[in-house]
């Protein structure tokens, strides 16, 4: 199949648009071999000079470029206007050997259709890509095609998942691709070897459990309660932030159950009864988080999530993993 000329590329999911744009990339490469140099702008900023550079100078290297044009509805009227001109001498004749302009409108779609701007159905541009079949749709998720997609991203990861895993999955998270990579992400530091998670882990996906601060955060943990509410906080609460304020607060927690554990002696100082060499495994796992985070190993997210996994099985009687142990 010819590649063709531009295309209008209609998807209200940023992250199935982003595996629709590999795809249309990998079947359609540029003549000669090789990969497009990609170069992505955004209608929220209008066009920028660069954008017509690419598109009418060659360079001297002449290298293959792919013109991804993000959130393309929210372009001014004039812009789409402007930029339908410059693209109609595209309609009539051979795709251009050395870009490729590709249009992205992240839009709702409505009773299986895209919901397209006034705007864009009164150009040309649109009217080409209509007649041409340079319309690329990809429906976003719905609850009905959520499983099928949670089942296929899992299993890319080297997840094995129960059927019984996968339904409350798709239960507890929206028909968002980018929510359903981040919590596969989470659960796949949780998995063993195998790619099969702990007992209950799929659990802490579902929804409608109660907002909590960060102190009803380390209570929970702690007591072992409610653990679908402690990985949404972990899942909303992102960044270096929480994750710091979880470790100053553990060290003050720690802090205190070590004077309550370790009281003075009646010669002066302190005695160390048994169960401090446990209770210092608390200040181990607070400065592994925050040396993973500084040192580069870890993004804050996956220390995050390490830190509440470990302090679950520490406070449920269990013992902490090595460092090195760990993927």
């Amino acid at each position: 199949m010819a590649r063709p000329a531009f295309l209008l590329c209609l998807c209200p999911d940023s992250g199935l648009l982003q595996d629709r744009l590999e795809v249309l990339m990998a079947s359609h490469p540029p003549e000669g071999g090789g990969g497009w140099q990609r170069h992505v702008f955004w209608g929220d900023e209008g066009i920028a000079p660069s954008f017509w550079d690419h598109l009418t100078l060659q360079g001297l290297l002449a290298v293959p470029k792919a013109l991804i044009f993000r959130r393309f509805q929210a372009l001014p009227a004039p812009d789409m206007q402007r930029l339908s001109k410059a693209l109609a001498p595209l309609a009539g004749g051979r795709s251009p050997a050395l870009t490729w302009p590709l249009l992205c409108l992240e839009v709702e779609y409505e009773r299986g259709r895209p919901k397209l701007p006034s705007a864009l159905l009164r150009l040309p541009l649109y009217e080409a890509a209509r007649e041409k079949n340079w319309l690329d749709l990809t429906p976003g998720l719905t609850p009905r095609t959520l499983a099928g997609y949670i089942r296929k991203e899992a299993a890319s990861r080297g997840l094995a998942l129960a059927g019984e895993e996968i339904g409350l999955l798709a239960r507890g998270l929206s028909p968002d691709a980018a929510a359903v990579r981040s919590e596969l992400a989470r659960l796949s530091l949780l998995a063993d070897a195998q790619g099969r998670l702990p007992p209950g882990a799929a659990a802490t996906a579902a929804g409608g459990t109660p907002e909590m601060g960060i102190f009803d955060l380390l209570r929970a943990v702690r007591q072992g309660e409610n653990p679908a509410a402690v990985w949404r906080w972990a899942r909303e609460e992102r960044g270096d932030p929480p994750l710091f304020a979880l470790i100053a607060l553990l060290l003050r927690e720690a802090r205190s159950l070590w004077q309550g554990a370790c009281p003075p002696a009646s010669g002066g100082g302190q005695t160390t009864p048994p169960g401090a060499a446990r209770l210092a495994v608390l200040w181990d796992l607070a400065l592994q988080a925050d040396k993973g985070v500084k040192t580069g190993e870890r993004s804050p997210e996956q220390a995050l999530d390490f830190l509440l996994a470990e302090l679950f099985l520490f406070f449920q009687g269990g013992a902490p993993g090595k460092e090195s142990s760990r993927p």
